[in-house]
């Protein structure tokens, strides 16, 4: 027993050590400092661990995408979504289910977001390497990112299969608009008709899923607690609008969407300007806002921070509690007769927990029968991973300057905020994983309980009561117990340095170069400067610059 303490110690010691590891990885690179967060990354465990692949190829991605190594980021993206397709396919074989959850001492599957997110950065680090005219043939590149972002299309359509529909995370908006903008980017006309389209679907997006977020609507956990409910029932993502109380954030996303959209309108088929009333909802006074509205030719891709950590949130059930959760009525049964009698037994006759002073039989049953009742309560603890709300994303602008002075300005809009993605879909999770591993917990405590009772008999032979052997049951369930809380630890492994959240702007401006900076609104209408972005080259072409910055 004592090898199997220090060995629990050890491996505790071993988990304390990786947090702090990934923990000091994550702050070096929330600020800016790469090159120390590579230093870091580098001895982290799960540079050698065959259980943290996937997370290893995400951020040495997300480093060398920072850092500027498009052409490395590429190669870490390609490797880690070749990784995710052979463990969707393995998960199938061995377990039947398209759920796939990580578990603490086993293989990283990644959460659906961060799975999801794999396509982006591929998408993106392409678009780097076109735009900088890397590689034999650039334009290449260009149609590589436009394959990736279809991709990230056929993503969300085999999550929603897998599901059958019944997840909330179904898509992100930023999947349609930089897809939009990419196929704007290669100047063919077809392209830009789909571009057209895939404007309208993420306002489509905006209007129906990101009230799910509380970033873009006050009610969001009344929205959520309505399309939960209709999805559990019924399969259809259905909620009411009196559960929408859109920010202000979610009001400048769909004036960015809609210009987009009226702009586009305007220069492939401007007589459909009429029709967007009844295909979208565009009030005319909207249509009238932004009539005038032009394709732009400057597109900026903020990506703002990094997404909070996962955290170990301790879930308490009982053995009764825990069968309610089973929507499995043999799992139900089991858990209750098993769990109940068991217990009742240990307590009474293993931890001196039984009847005394008794005057018949009856009283004995009847105080067994208590005890039973009391002990079908019994704790089942384990952890579950989570994400802590923190504060709603700020209102920010970007600045262009030009050659004369001359100053204007345009929204950063966000068009997903990662930290309400990420803590939803823990959320969405937390269900399915806590009946998951809360049946499992239970059956070790029943088996651990077995194990002190078994232990308990072998020290009581021949008749003979050994005044050592409850002591010795005890401290053998205790033991068990340690065990089994720290085998059934959250997994809160994550993609350290996903960004919070990923905004973007759009200007139309004349061709010459321009001073960029992030700015913020302050009283009468002028501007508090945030932080310089450098220069930035206007030319006929669309050109997208891409910033990964701390949080503002």
């Amino acid at each position: 027993m004592l090898k199997h303490l220090l060995l629990l110690i050890l491996l505790v010691g071993c988990g304390t050590g990786e947090r702090d590891t990934l923990r000091a990885y994550r702050e070096a690179f929330a600020i800016g400092d790469f090159a120390k967060a590579r230093e870091i990354l580098s001895k982290a465990e799960l540079t050698k661990s065959t259980n943290s692949q996937l997370l290893h190829f995400m951020e040495e991605g997300r480093l060398a995408y920072v850092s500027g190594d498009y052409q490395a980021s590429v190669g870490f993206f390609n490797r880690a979504i070749e990784l995710v397709d052979a463990q969707y396919t393995k998960s199938l074989t061995r377990e039947g289910s398209k759920w796939i959850l990580n578990d603490a001492s086993g293989e990283f599957f990644g959460s659906p977001y961060e799975r999801s997110w794999l396509f982006y950065h591929q998408a993106m680090a392409y678009l780097k390497m076109y735009q900088n005219k890397i590689g034999d043939d650039p334009r290449r590149n260009l149609f590589s990112a436009r394959a990736a972002l279809l991709a990230w299309d056929s993503f969300f359509q085999e999550w929603q299969r897998a599901t059958e529909g019944k997840s909330i995370y179904r898509h992100d908006l930023v999947a349609k608009v930089v897809a939009a903008q990419v196929h704007e980017a290669t100047g063919i006309r077809a392209d830009e008709q789909i571009a057209l389209q895939l404007y309208k679907d993420g306002f489509q997006l905006l209007k129906n899923l990101s009230p799910t977020y509380a970033s873009f609507n006050s009610k969001s956990s009344e929205y959520v607690g309505v399309v939960t409910e209709t999805l559990t029932e019924k399969g259809q993502f259905i909620a009411d609008v009196k559960d929408i109380a859109p920010t202000a954030t979610a009001s400048s996303t769909r004036d960015f969407l809609i210009e987009r959209i009226i702009s586009l309108i305007q220069k492939l088929r401007p007589s459909d300007l009429s029709t967007l009333t009844a295909q979208l909802g565009i009030t005319a006074d909207e249509i009238n806002k932004f009539k005038k509205s032009e394709v732009g030719n400057v597109v900026v891709v903020l990506e703002e921070g990094v997404v909070p950590a996962k955290i170990a949130k301790d879930i308490n059930l009982g053995v009764q509690g825990l069968a309610k959760l089973s929507k499995d009525k043999k799992t139900q049964q089991d858990i209750a007769r098993i769990g109940s009698e068991v217990l009742a037994v240990f307590a009474v006759n293993v931890l001196g927990l039984n009847p005394r002073g008794t005057t018949s039989y009856g009283d004995y049953r009847g105080r067994h029968a208590l005890m039973t009742v009391a002990v079908h309560e019994f704790g089942i603890e384990f952890e579950i991973p989570a994400i802590e709300s923190g504060a709603l994303p700020q209102e920010l602008w970007l600045q262009l300057t030009n050659e004369k002075g001359e100053k204007t300005q345009q929204p950063l809009n966000v068009l997903t905020h990662l930290e309400d993605v990420a803590k939803l879909s823990l959320e969405e999770e937390s269900s399915q994983r806590i009946v998951r591993t809360g049946v499992r917990v239970a059956m070790k405590h029943v088996a651990a309980i077995l194990g002190a009772m078994t232990v308990y008999k072998s020290m009581n032979k021949d008749g003979k009561e050994n005044p050592f052997a409850k002591y010795a049951a005890i401290a053998s369930y205790l033991a068990a117990s340690k065990g089994i809380k720290y085998s059934e630890r959250a997994d809160t492994r994550s993609w350290q340095s996903l960004p919070r959240t990923l905004r973007m702007g759009e200007f139309k401006v004349k061709a010459g170069t321009y001073k960029a900076h992030i700015v913020r609104k302050a009283e009468q209408n002028s501007w508090v400067e945030l932080r310089a972005l450098g220069d930035v080259t206007a030319s006929k072409e669309k050109a997208i610059f891409t910033y990964s910055l701390p949080q503002m």
